[in-house]
Parts: C-alpha cells; structure tokens; sequence
C-alpha cells in the first residue's frame, strides 16, 4: 500500500504535456519583412493545388528572399514574373506556424474574398494596409502606364485612394471582390491622395494561381 501511495503521488506532480499552438491566420493585409527591409503589406492568398502563396508588391522584397511575419518565417520570394517595381509572390513554406486565410485582414476581418471579378472605372474601391489601415475611394483609370527608375510598368489601375508608407503590396477590393495590389503613388493621408495598383488577375494568370476565396 505504501508503495502504491508513492506512484499515484508521482504522477500527480508531473507537468502537464505541452501542446504546440495552433497555427495563425495568414493572408491579405498582414505585415511582411524581409532580413533588413522596412514594412510591406501582403496583397492575397492564393494556391495552386496545395501549395499556398501570397501576393505582394515586389517593394516587399526580391526572388530567393526570405519573408518573415512577426519574427516568424513565413516563406521564400517566388522568380518574379513582372519588373521589379511590380508584384511577387511568396510561397509559404511554413505550414506549422501558419495557415492561409481569405479574410482581410486576417485577424478582425472587415472582408472575406469570394472571387476576382474587376470591377468598371467609377466603381467604389478599397484598400487596406497595414499603415493606414482601410482606405476608400474610385477606380479612376485602367491600362495606365507609369515609368520608375527600375523601367516602365503598364497595365495599372489608377485610384483616388490614400496611401502610406509601409502599405506597399496592400490589397485592394471592390466589395468582396478582389481587384489587385498596391505599387505606388502620391500624396498622402492626411491631404489627399493618387494610387495605383496591378490587377490581381494579371498575377494569377502569370504564376498559374487561383485566388483563395471564403464563403
């Protein structure tokens, strides 16, 4: 019986087995970095089968880089498709810390993507980024070409949508519609504001991706 006594009181002190945390929601709006880059925005999640990726502006970082979310890795650059001054992709190879969501953004989501159907010039648009959060205003012009130090970049939608720095690679919608992700502008959030983003569309139809849609 003393015996006995001394194996239950035992095991009663042993610690508690550890459980690993479940992974985080990943997807449009949440902030990216790269080793030793200021703070981007990624665009959407995408896949093509069952591998997951995300969309960002090419600011967010260039073929071969390492991107990371919160100190964690999330993935590895994709070879760019576009300019420099365009979007890039991210595979996401880091499927213990991470899951890929539709919802924008991923945590306290306002919008959950059901498709990529481009919305008309004077349509209502939004963008989220992680500066400046949600910003609203119109589609102003399609096929607008502009010219950065790195080259000419054409096809791009322009907008009366504000940006900030660190919003660079933020998605844009049209209600749940997803419509591309943001590669410059002027002005500012506090004045007024000119964006241009690449349409979604172009991204996934160069990389073979489909857009990760929620209900």
């Amino acid at each position: 019986m003393r015996l006995l006594g001394l194996v239950l009181v035992f095991c009663l002190i042993l610690p508690p087995v550890a459980q690993a945390a479940a992974p985080a929601p990943l997807g449009g709006g949440s902030v990216l970095q790269t080793g030793a880059s200021s703070r981007c925005t990624a665009g959407f999640a995408a896949v093509s089968g069952t591998v997951g990726y995300l969309i960002a502006s090419s600011a967010c970082g260039k073929p071969g880089d390492t991107i990371r979310s919160a100190g964690r890795v999330v993935g590895v650059v994709a070879a760019a498709q576009f300019p420099p001054t365009g979007a890039i992709v991210i595979r996401v190879t880091n499927t213990t810390d991470w899951r890929l969501v539709a919802s924008i953004p991923p945590v306290d989501s306002r919008v959950t993507i059901g498709g990529a159907a481009e919305a008309p010039v004077g349509a209502s648009v939004c963008k989220y980024g992680s500066t400046t959060g949600w910003r609203c205003g119109t589609i102003q012009a399609k096929n607008v070409s502009i010219t950065f130090p790195e080259g000419t970049l054409t096809g791009l939608t322009r907008t009366s949508v504000c940006a900030e720095p660190g919003d660079n690679g933020g998605p844009f919608v049209s209600g749940n519609q997803a419509q591309g992700v943001l590669i410059g502008g002027s002005g500012n959030c506090s004045t007024s504001g000119t964006t241009y983003f690449l349409p979604v569309n172009r991204v996934l139809s160069a990389y073979r991706l489909t857009i990760l849609a929620g209900s």
